[in-house]
């Protein structure tokens, strides 16, 4: 597992040695996006996806941090995301959840 970040947005990513489809995962990198500066242009992004496959998952437009929990048997990551931004208030959930298991490369949406 790989921690990321400084990007301004959001990835989950299984890498691989090369990127043809049969191609096996070895490692899955994890990206957290900022607190409060804004993220980098979502649709300029997001118009490129379906031409990589191995992007589980993008956004850049939610302001958060990424929380993880790591046991023996599996890394869980949750994408937490901040309501808004500016109020020192807000709430916070989660946009999204993965988990890599122990033996198992990749990263599965829970």
């Amino acid at each position: 597992v790989v921690i990321g970040g400084d990007i301004h947005s959001y990835w989950v990513t299984d890498l691989k040695v090369d990127f043809t489809a049969a191609a096996p995962v070895v490692a899955t990198e994890f990206v957290g996006t900022s607190i409060s500066s804004p993220g980098i242009p979502y649709d300029r992004v997001a118009r490129l996806l379906p031409d990589n496959p191995h992007v589980r998952f993008f956004d850049s437009r939610p302001r958060g941090y990424v929380r993880c929990t790591v046991t023996p048997e599996r890394w869980l990551t949750e994408l937490r995301a901040l309501e808004n931004a500016v109020d020192p208030r807000t709430a916070i959930g989660t946009l999204a959840s993965y988990v890599v298991e122990s033996g198992r490369p990749g990263a599965q949406r829970l």
